[in-house]
């Protein structure tokens, strides 16, 4: 089970991190925040499953469904986000 846990966030990882454009694409000036917005993404997901997971198996409240729902939404999001750029990408 463990491996299989490791395996799924280390591809989730790599999906989110398609949103971080490569140093040799864009500028630093851009690259850095674009970093930062995409950490902070990754913290907020994390942080809104845990919670809502903490909600829903220690203390049986099915509105835990909530965070675990906005925690989905913004993971596809990134994802979408990070395919489309890269997309457009190599299209230049």
């Amino acid at each position: 089970m463990d491996i299989l846990f490791e395996f799924l966030i280390e591809i989730y990882m790599e999906l989110m991190m398609l949103v971080v454009p490569e140093e040799n694409r864009t500028k630093k000036r851009y690259r850095v925040p674009a970093i930062i917005i995409a950490l902070i993404g990754i913290a907020a997901t994390i942080a809104s499953l845990v919670y809502g997971l903490h909600l829903v198996i220690d203390k049986d409240d099915l509105l835990g469904i909530i965070p675990i729902a906005i925690a989905a939404l913004l993971s596809l999001a990134q994802i979408t986000a990070g395919i489309v750029i890269r997309i457009s990408k190599k299209g230049k």
